[in-house]
C-alpha cells in the first residue's frame, strides 16, 4: 500500500497531526479537506478551525512527530485506504501508521475478546488466528492483554500478517508490557492509530479504536467477551456497518462468555472452527500438509490428551504418568513438528 502523500514530507506530516489533533467530527474534516482543495498548509488548516480546535490542535507533540517520523511513523490519507474502509462512512480524515501497511490490502478479520481471558480463550484465538492467517488472511486486532495479544501471536506463530489498531499516539505503546509483541507485529504488519502521535491512550479512546477495528475489518470474530466487554461494542459496530459477526461459544458456566451467547442469541453466527469463518467469506482454506505422526511413543500419549483446552507440562505429566522433564522435552518437539501450540494456560493441540 502507498503509503500516501505524507510519507516523505515532514510539512505534510505536521499537517495530518495538527489535524488529528484538532480530533473534528469525520464529516467536518472531510468537508475542510474538500474546500481546501490540496492546499494543505498549516497556516490554511488553522485559520478553517474553531477557537477550540485551533487550541487543540496547538497542543500537537511536534517533539513526538519528529521523534516518530525518524523511525519510520507515516501518515495514511483517506485516499489511500484500503477499500474496506475507503467504503466505511465516518472513517478517519488520516491515519498514523508505523510498519508496513500492504497486509491491509488482503482480506481482513478481526479478532476480539476479553483482557481478562481464560487459559482456553487465549488458546482459540491463537488456533483461529493461525488458522486464518495461513488461508492469507490478515489479523486485525487491539494490542491488548488476553484476546488480543493471543491474536496478534497467533498469526505470527502462523508466519502471517497481523495489525494492531492502538488507542492511542501510535508511539504510545500500550500495554507496555506488550511492547516486544508490538515489535514483533511492526515485521509483519503494522500500528495503526487515529490520533495526533504523543495522545495518551485515554479509556473513551478504546471504544473509538473499537469501531477502527471494525471498520478495517470484513469480519469479527468474538472470542470470550463477558457481558461488559468492549469486544460487544466493535461486534455491535460491525453489525451497523452490515460486517459479519462470528463468535466462538464457551460451557455455560463461564462468566466470561456471557456476552458471547447474548451476541449468538441476537443473531450471530456460531462458530467453533476457523474454516467455517472462511467459508462464509467465500475464502478458501490453506490447504493442510499431510499429518506426521509425532516421534515417540511418548509423544503420542501426550498428543492423545491434547485438546483446546490448555493444559500445564505439570498437569500432562500426571495424566501420562510421566516425568515433568520428559513431558516438556515431548512437548517441544510436538511444539517444533506443528502438533501442539504452547498458550499462556499451557498447551493445547494444534488445528
Amino acid at each position: 500500500m502507498a503509503a500516501g502523500a505524507a510519507t516523505d514530507d515532514a510539512g505534510l506530516l505536521e499537517f495530518w497531526q495538527l489535524l488529528l489533533a484538532a480530533e473534528l467530527p469525520a464529516g467536518k474534516s472531510r468537508a475542510l479537506l474538500e474546500s481546501m482543495k490540496g492546499k494543505l498548509t498549516r497556516s490554511e488548516l488553522l485559520s478553517r478551525l474553531s477557537e477550540t480546535e485551533r487550541q487543540k490542535a496547538m497542543l500537537a507533540n511536534s517533539g513526538a512527530l519528529r521523534t516518530a517520523a525518524e523511525e519510520g511513523v507515516w501518515a495514511l490519507a483517506a485516499d489511500d485506504y484500503p477499500e474496506v474502509l475507503r467504503q466505511t462512512p465516518g472513517a478517519p480524515s488520516a491515519l498514523f501508521v508505523w510498519g508496513d501497511a500492504s497486509p491491509l490490502e488482503k482480506p481482513t478479520v478481526a479478532i476480539v475478546g476479553t483482557r481478562q481471558a481464560t487459559p482456553y480463550g487465549r488458546a482459540v484465538a491463537i488456533k483461529f488466528a493461525e488458522g486464518l492467517a495461513r488461508a492469507g488472511v490478515t489479523i486485525v486486532s487491539g494490542g491488548a492483554l488476553g484476546v488480543d495479544a493471543a491474536a496478534h501471536r497467533g498469526a505470527l506463530q502462523a508466519g502471517g500478517s497481523t495489525v494492531a489498531i492502538l488507542a492511542g499516539g501510535v508511539d504510545r505503546l500500550y500495554p507496555p508490557n506488550n511492547r516486544g509483541l508490538f515489535e514483533q507485529i511492526r515485521k509483519s504488519g503494522c500500528l495503526i492509530s487515529q490520533y495526533a502521535i504523543g495522545t495518551r491512550p485515554d479509556r473513551f479512546r478504546f471504544l473509538e479504536r473499537n469501531g477502527l477495528i471494525a471498520a478495517l475489518s470484513r469480519a469479527v470474530v468474538v472470542i470470550e467477551a463477558p457481558s461488559r466487554s468492549g469486544s460487544l461494542r466493535t461486534a455491535h459496530q460491525a453489525n451497523d456497518l452490515g460486517r459479519q459477526v462470528f463468535v466462538v461459544p464457551g460451557t455455560v458456566d463461564m462468566d466470561t462468555f456471557r456476552g458471547s451467547h447474548a451476541l449468538i442469541r441476537d443473531g450471530a453466527s456460531l462458530v467453533d472452527h476457523p474454516d467455517q469463518v472462511l467459508e462464509e467469506l467465500g475464502l478458501s482454506a490453506a490447504t493442510p500438509s499431510a499429518p506426521s505422526k509425532p516421534a515417540s511413543s511418548a509423544g503420542s500419549a501426550i498428543l492423545e490428551h491434547l485438546s483446546w483446552t490448555a493444559l500445564s507440562p505439570e498437569k500432562l505429566a500426571e495424566i501420562c504418568g510421566m516425568e515433568a522433564a520428559d513431558v516438556m522435552s515431548e512437548l517441544t518437539m510436538l511444539e517444533i513438528d506443528g502438533h501442539a501450540v504452547r498458550t499462556d494456560g499451557g498447551y493445547v493441540k494444534s488445528l
